[in-house]
């Protein structure tokens, strides 16, 4: 069962009877305006946001006005009658007791209440992705006060980069809850309540740069900043239909800089996403949800280190299958399954215009990933998803939801948690997002899966065309595959004649030229290499071969393209980050090398042996090469042992580093610090 409530079915309700009485109206007359509530009513004390107050000690406080039985919500009607309103108490002095830039907020003294006023209640559990919460706030571009905004929280973390405020960074490092708001300028402050009319904190900015991503500072850090306790809240229980899609949605290629794409688990091995950015037979990296606790990890600082996530199970290697620029969709095999992850079962229908839908993706404009997000339909039709004013038109959904933002790929579910859509490429202003209907998805998975019954004439005549070079290709391999027997061999003349017959075959075999290119001189082997990747597939045992020529070449820049090629796939190849590392001492970038050796042992402590190689003969040049310097290769010897220190797992090899280098230091000179730190480099290997 994927839903057990549905946002009501869209939105659950919330509560109609918010707390007006425990919200103010805050004005820094000339510097700021915007949203309060209290949080003491015995001791009149009110929380708003500190960019409201700005630098001022005493602002104007305002409450609800009922008049003749009906809220007053004319923002003009307060402003002409500030009299009358001192003289019934709705009007206040407020004194600011103290201000918090890491958190935003600003505590406020009144000097009285009006009556009946009661604080509001601090929630004790965080909300989760998909929850339904609502603000009360005082938009300056309304011409109305005390407006209720609705939307469902999108994630929550740390506020890793906080937001600018009159030169100041604010908001650093604090807990943010990230909301389906349409908040501005006039709402900071303002209290936000879940379904049960409890705090779970407060509005304090906008990031513009990502549709709908309204910044809440937690109730956790107001009660922080408060009362001076931090007692960690626990996490409310997951909200369905949020969970569901994270665990489904992964991260594809998260390294990339210019596109973060999201991906859906359609089996447990196949991961549905858009066509930009992938050609077929593509090698990707892909990352899966990070888990801690009762939490998943959404701070994309988490996903920054492929090595930690292959470290920690997150990570996996997958090949682009298929891909159909038309309906913008692409199909990549993972290399292994995703224990945890749930994969997403395809709706029997298209939904209709109108019916609510739940996305999540990776936006920019946003220090999180797994980012939830809900809208609706609205209309269906044919849409051109390619680009191009000749592109053709195909069934898609037109869907009223916060733009991907830089993240096509993500996954649209209907309230029983099934797929009916993956976020494309396109997107338009104001809330436009397409997606290809379900029926195009089963078309294009028909013709990509070629190794299962076909239903279409689309898919009967890809699996015969595909016949002729499938025998080839593997024709190619058996051919290539002897070949490097001979060559063992040392029968050259029979390895040659094999590989030749391989490549007319196929002239992107891999293994072909692979076992050409070690029978040939290192230039003439490069050649045959460059020939491989621009006419073959992905190769990691090409890309490798062809840095070590290079490297050995001193074509260093070639050589570390090709390493960082293999690692943004398989972040643990030990061989391309030894060859990444030579590469980036020949470029004489010696700090990042450091850091590429100790991923080396990081990954496999078994290479400390190679590691040891490369310091010492590293060190050799520097000698050679300054020889009245012993400091420069001393230097070198230390920044290397010190990453290796930081990056192996295994506490023997950490500790004789450590003492290694504790050693070194009281040396007296480089010289004697030069010779005892190499005499320890080989005791490591």
């Amino acid at each position: 069962m994927f839903l057990a409530l549905t946002l009501a079915l869209a939105l659950p309700s919330l509560p109609a009877d918010v707390p007006l009485a425990s919200c103010a109206w805050v004005r820094a007359e000339n510097d700021g305006a915007g949203s309060g509530f209290i949080v003491d009513a015995e001791k009149r004390l009110l929380v708003t946001c500190r960019h409201v107050v700005a630098d001022r000690k005493k602002v104007d406080v305002l409450f609800p006005w009922v008049r003749d039985g009906e809220l007053v919500t004319d923002r003009a009607e307060y402003l002409r009658n500030r009299a009358v309103l001192r003289e019934r108490g709705l009007l206040v002095i407020g004194t600011v007791l103290k201000t918090n830039d890491e958190l935003d907020l600003a505590l406020i003294e009144l000097v009285s209440l009006p009556a009946g006023t009661k604080a509001v209640t601090l929630a004790a559990q965080v909300p989760q992705p998909g929850d339904p919460l609502r603000i009360v706030g005082h938009r300056l571009d309304l011409d109305t006060v005390w407006n209720l905004t609705v939307g469902p929280l999108r994630t929550s973390g740390k506020l890793a980069e906080g937001y600018f405020w009159r030169g100041k960074k604010l908001s650093l490092d604090a807990h943010a809850l990230i909301a389906q708001f349409p908040t501005e300028e006039g709402d900071s402050g303002g209290p936000v309540f879940n379904a049960r009319g409890h705090v779970v904190g407060v509005d304090c900015a906008l990031r513009r740069n990502c549709p709908l991503a309204a910044v809440v500072i937690s109730a956790n850090d107001v009660r922080r900043f408060v009362n001076g306790n931090d007692v960690p809240a626990k996490n409310a229980k997951p909200n369905a239909i949020a969970d569901t899609l994270t665990r489904a949605t992964v991260w594809v290629k998260p390294t990339a800089t210019d596109v973060h794409l999201a991906g859906v688990l359609i089996e447990k091995d196949l991961v549905l996403t858009c066509a930009r950015g992938f050609t077929v037979t593509d090698r990707v990296g892909i990352a899966i949800p990070l888990r801690e606790g009762d939490r998943w990890v959404s701070e994309r600082d988490a996903y920054r280190d492929p090595l930690a996530l292959h470290l920690r199970g997150a990570w996996r290697s997958g090949t682009v299958l298929a891909r159909d620029t038309t309906r913008d969709l692409a199909l990549i095999r993972l290399d292994t399954g995703s224990e945890g992850m749930r994969p997403l079962p395809l709706a029997p229908g298209v939904p209709n215009a109108g019916d609510a839908i739940h996305a999540m993706s990776h936006p920019a404009g946003l220090e999180f990933a797994w980012v939830y997000a809900f809208g609706s339909v609205r209309q269906r039709g044919r849409v051109a998803l390619d680009v191009g004013e000749k592109a053709p038109r195909v069934p898609a959904l037109a869907c009223q939801l916060p733009a991907q933002a830089g993240s096509p790929g993500g996954p649209l579910v209907n309230a029983k948690g099934e797929l009916v859509g993956v976020l494309a490429s396109r997107e338009g202003a104001q809330l436009v997002g397409y997606a290809a209907t379900t029926d195009e998805i089963r078309a294009f998975l028909d013709v990509a899966l070629r190794d299962r019954p076909t239903y279409t004439l689309a898919g009967l005549i890809s699996r015969l065309e595909a016949i002729p070079r499938q025998h080839a290709v593997m024709l190619a391999r058996a051919l290539a595959t002897r070949a490097e027997w001979h060559r063992a061999a040392g029968q050259f003349a029979e390895a040659k004649r094999d590989c030749d017959n391989a490549v007319s075959l196929d002239p992107g075999c891999a293994k072909a030229r692979s076992c050409r290119a070690l029978m040939f001189e290192p230039a003439q082997a490069i050649a045959e290499l460059d020939a491989a990747v621009e006419k073959g597939h992905f190769s990691r045992d090409v890309l490798v071969l062809r840095a070590s020529f290079a490297n050995a070449a001193k074509d260093y820049r070639k050589a570390r393209g090709d390493a960082e090629y293999v690692l943004a796939v398989d972040p643990s190849d030990v061989d391309a980050r030894e060859q990444l590392a030579r590469a980036l001492l020949g470029l004489g970038e010696d700090a990042k090398a450091a850091t590429a050796l100790g991923d080396l042992v990081r990954t496999n402590a078994q290479r400390m042996k190679s590691v040891s190689g490369v310091m010492l003969a590293h060190a050799d040049e520097l000698e050679q090469k300054f020889p009245d310097a012993p400091d420069i290769a001393t230097a070198w010897l230390a920044k290397a042992l010190a990453a290796t220190e930081k990056g192996t797992r295994d506490p023997k090899t950490r500790a004789a580093v450590a003492e290694l280098l504790k050693t070194a230091g009281a040396a007296k000179d480089n010289a004697k610090r030069l010779k005892l730190l190499r005499a320890g480099v080989k005791e490591l290997r």
